[in-house]
């Protein structure tokens, strides 16, 4: 059933009463009560104080018992010591939300800290949501909700803005409305001590006025609650996110100012393109990358970066060139004919490449003419026009000359606009059609390159792999008794031995090791296994075996084994006396002429956890600093990915005489340590250096493992992992009553069109019985809504029959979490054709043991009363019928879900009478 979003009445409310609102000049309750009643907010507003029996125009209520409604909203400028009590009046009064823009919480120390925690308590006791506390407030310009203390208001507009910090909330409003932005919505959150970033972005995504979303982030309280939020707005509309804490000196800034946690900027990084945003590193190139990606066009996939520029100026076209780079945009390569078709158009003196300089004299027809030609060239992804003033040209008549050229392209067309006064009006004429247009060509390129990362982190978003990979067989017990035994012994760094038998379960080469404890038994380990061979000291309490010169290579000799033996021992007492000499590794010299040395690792982020690296190896690895970073898990799709971010990778392909390395096994070792970080949640570093590649595959040399105190197996959800595998594990075959068997799978982003088919085959009733209004298709964002799901927050399982000449789905189940964390809503349809077959018992069985297996406590479901067959399936499942307050023509169905199957409460004969009633 289509319900309104729980936060609407916060983010969007019908009423508002302003709790401390005041005549007093000067005063906060006097700038929040003026500024929503100047802003001509379109509901009711309620002034609440007991000193006043007026405030303005309006009559002013001693307290929200005495309001003549309950308030969608309840905004609190009173002291701190005072909002618990409110909240209190909040809850009595039945109101849903409280924004608390009182300061004097969590950020001035102890006492303020348990005022904002009484302050939670009281609000989740009553079932409040709470904005705030310490925030500048929210707005909603198309309401005329102004309910902050900002001294700019915004213009409505169609990109949302949401921020942990009200002073850059107060910056941008004054930045956008000079330069004539607008807003959907405005919300500074403040504290954040309740309503995260994710529910907001929830809201949002599915917001009609809302057409791109930017984000202010200082920090992150719940990784995998945020990327999963931003996943799903990002796959409906454009999300642009500015995070401070690139350096040091920022993220301690932040820490201190939110509380949060910042982490490694790699790693968000890394973190925002696998969900889909886009990061964007100044506040002023917020709106112009939420008013490109919101225009709609989008450059083709792969590569989708080669940018075509066609100007009436030579140095403008060289400054674009220049911002290529930059910007990974990479500078089309004309077509022959794109050549030969601009030579009979424009005079000889042109560039004959790429920036098109179609020459300082051209006129508007010739610049239209220019670009339709550019744009057909199937080399380019999309195009960027700079506009120069000269004496012939005026901006607005070659604004509507280009116009019609650049809205009947499938690609999209960047302008910029050099100048002021005369260029306003050419810039004007393609804002107006929503087309983008800039001050300058940096900026231009800039805005076409927003456009072709989102496109390359649109394919990242739609990467759903499960924890492990079928073709791969692995020894993860083995893994767990080498962890178990090191625990046991007090011991969280494993000996190398340890670590690359650990690597070895999960099926990565490795190069045999021994451990000598004694010069003779050194001779006698190197000629078991033959020279040349390599001694690697064995010490408690050394970490880096290089910062002792502990590593002896291509010893030939029992000699050179035994002296090496001795060197190693001398070297220990000499550099580090602490430690406790053990013995030597013994290895058999790995020769590989063609060998590349790589690093693979893996190390915990403090706020996204498992994070997996990969570059380029050996002892200088901290000297060259090539590497990338990607959250696990990994598929072959990821795993390429992460390797090309690197300047390694084209050692990788044939190098000066190298033969080409073996790429499916460096792909394979990436996907066995993604399925090491998934599968042992207690290893806290790894580093496979080196990892020698070359033709014939590749070996770890050498391992070190750390260990930490997560679980040595992961819970059911993989809880350790900031984005949520796929949950291959609740895939099963399932046998109908009739006969036919279904797989029962969650469901993926690839079900789009098989959703869509699905959708377009049920009957008019059947939509109506599921959706609760006359729906004949779902929109494309709800489309996509439905197959990018949230793991974590919700399931949907579909019934696939593979009978048909493609795969087809047949039936849908799925939940969704409340707001309450221990409840979940349902829906579950099943295909005209194939009612009456068990199918709605077999999804709803794989539904209601998913959410108890969850944690959930309760599944709800909404029937509509003539909804007969829906009635008996519920009732045939042990539900309660419960009447809906809300809506007289909706039966409430509820199961326990903590009960043992078949132990439900059946019906009173007072409401199965109600139901089998209904017409």
């Amino acid at each position: 059933m289509f319900t309104s979003h729980y936060l609407r009445a916060a983010l969007v409310p019908r009423s508002v009463a302003v709790v401390g609102a005041t005549n007093r000049n000067d005063s906060l309750g006097k700038y929040v009560f003026d500024n929503i009643v100047g802003g001509e907010f379109k509901g009711n507003v309620y002034p609440v104080n007991p000193k006043y029996e007026r405030i303005g125009t309006h009559k002013c209520y001693p307290t929200l018992a005495t309001l003549p409604e309950a308030p969608d909203l309840a905004v609190i400028v009173t002291p701190a010591r005072t909002v618990p009590d409110l909240i209190d009046d909040a809850g009595a009064r039945r109101i849903p939300a409280v924004l608390v823009l009182s300061a004097g919480f969590a950020e001035v120390g102890a006492e303020g800290k348990r005022l904002q925690e009484l302050a939670l308590a009281r609000a989740r006791a009553h079932a409040i949501r709470m904005l705030g506390p310490n925030c500048l407030g929210l707005m909603r310009p198309e309401i005329g909700l102004n309910a902050t203390f900002a001294r700019t208001p915004a213009r409505p507009g169609s990109v949302a803005l949401v921020s942990q910090s009200g002073a850059v909330v107060a910056a941008l409003l004054d930045y956008a409305w000079t330069a004539g932005f607008g807003f959907s919505s405005v919300v500074s959150t403040g504290g954040g001590s309740d309503v995260e970033f994710s529910e907001i972005l929830d809201f949002l995504a599915l917001d009609a006025a809302t057409r791109s979303i930017v984000l202010y982030v200082e920090g992150v309280h719940d990784a995998r609650a945020f990327l999963s939020s931003v996943r799903a707005a990002a796959s409906i509309k454009p999300v642009v996110v500015l995070k401070v804490g690139r350096h040091m000196t920022g993220s301690k800034a932040a820490m201190s100012h939110t509380g949060a946690l910042v982490g490694d900027d790699a790693v968000f990084d890394m973190a925002l393109r696998r969900v889909g945003a886009i990061r964007v590193t100044a506040y002023t190139q917020m709106y112009a990358a939420a008013e490109t990606l919101a225009a709609g066009r989008l450059p083709r996939p792969a590569p989708g970066n080669r940018l075509a520029i066609v100007t009436n100026g030579g140095g403008p076209g060289v400054l674009a060139a220049d911002a290529t780079a930059d910007n990974s945009v990479a500078l089309a390569k004309l077509a022959p004919q794109t050549i030969e078709e601009l030579d009979k158009l424009l005079p000889s003196t042109w560039s004959r490449g790429n920036p098109v300089d179609i020459i300082g004299d051209a006129t508007a027809e010739r610049f239209a003419q220019a670009l339709q030609i550019v744009l057909a060239d199937p080399g380019n992804d999309g195009v960027l026009v700079l506009f120069c003033p000269t004496i012939r040209l005026k901006a607005e008549d070659t604004a509507r000359a280009l116009l019609p050229v650049a809205q009947a392209s499938e690609k999209p067309v960047v302008s910029a606009w050099l100048g002021a006064e005369d260029a306003a009006k050419g810039r004007a004429v393609f804002e107006n059609a929503g087309m983008p247009a800039l001050i300058s060509p940096e900026r231009g390129v800039e805005a076409f390159g927003y456009l072709a990362k989102y496109v390359r982190n649109r394919e990242l978003r739609l990467q759903v792999p499960p924890p492990r990979v079928d073709e791969f067989h692995l020894n993860v017990d083995e893994a767990r008794r080498i962890v178990e035994r090191a625990l046991v012994s007090g011991r969280a760094l494993l000996n190398e031995k340890e670590s690359k038998d650990l690597i070895a379960a999960f099926g990565i080469e490795t190069a045999t090791t021994q451990m000598a404890r004694s010069a003779e038994e050194a001779v006698a380990l190197a000629e078991s296994v033959g020279y040349p061979v390599a001694l690697k000291v064995f010490a408690h309490g050394i970490t880096h075996k290089s910062e002792v010169g502990g590593v002896l290579l291509s010893l030939a000799t029992p000699t050179d084994v035994a002296q090496g033996f001795e060197t190693l021992r001398a070297r220990v007492a000499e550099r580090a006396p602490q430690a406790e000499f053990v013995g030597a590794l013994v290895q058999k010299m790995i020769v590989r002429p063609h060998g590349r040395e790589l690093i693979v690792g893996l190390a915990r982020d403090p706020v996204f956890g498992p994070v997996i690296s990969f570059g380029m190896g050996g002892i200088a690895v901290e000297v060259f600093r090539d590497s990338a970073v990607a959250l696990p898990p990994l598929n072959r799709f990821l795993a390429q990915e992460l390797i090309a971010r690197t300047r390694v990778a084209k050692m990788l392909d044939d190098f000066r005489g190298l033969p080409a390395v073996d790429h499916d096994a460096v792909l394979n070792v990436l996907l066995k340590v993604s399925e090491l970080a998934c599968e042992l949640p207690c290893i806290h570093e790894l580093d496979i250096n080196p990892l020698l590649a070359d033709e014939n595959g590749a070996v770890a040399l050498d391992a070190r493992i750390v260990l930490g105190d997560g679980p040595l197996v992961p819970d059911p959800t993989y809880s350790h992992l900031a984005i949520h595998p796929y949950p291959k594990n609740l895939v099963r075959a399932t046998k109908l009553k009739s006969g036919q068997t279904v797989l029962l799978r969650p469901i993926r982003p690839e079900d789009a069109q098989a959703e869509k088919r699905f959708v377009a085959r049920l009957s008019q009733r059947s939509m109506y019985m599921r959706f609760h209004a006359p729906l004949r298709e779902l929109t494309l964002e709800r489309l996509v809504r439905f197959t990018t799901i949230d793991y974590d927050r919700e399931m949907a399982f579909v019934a696939i029959d593979s009978s048909a000449e493609q795969e087809e789905i047949r039936g849908v189940a799925r939940y969704t979490r409340n707001p309450d964390g221990t409840t979940c809503e349902f829906g579950v349809v099943v295909e005209d054709e194939w009612q009456g077959r068990g199918l709605g018992h077999a999804l709803m069985n794989a539904l209601e043991s998913c959410a108890r297996e969850r944690g959930l406590s309760e599944i709800i479901g909404y029937v509509l009363k003539e909804n007969e067959e829906m009635a008996r399936l519920m009732l045939g499942r042990t539900y309660h019928a419960e009447r809906d307050e809300d809506d007289a023509g909706v039966v409430r169905f509820v199961k326990e879900l903590h009960m043992p199957a078949g132990s439900g409460v059946p019906l009173s004969k007072e409401a199965a009478s109600t139901l089998t009633a209904a017409p």
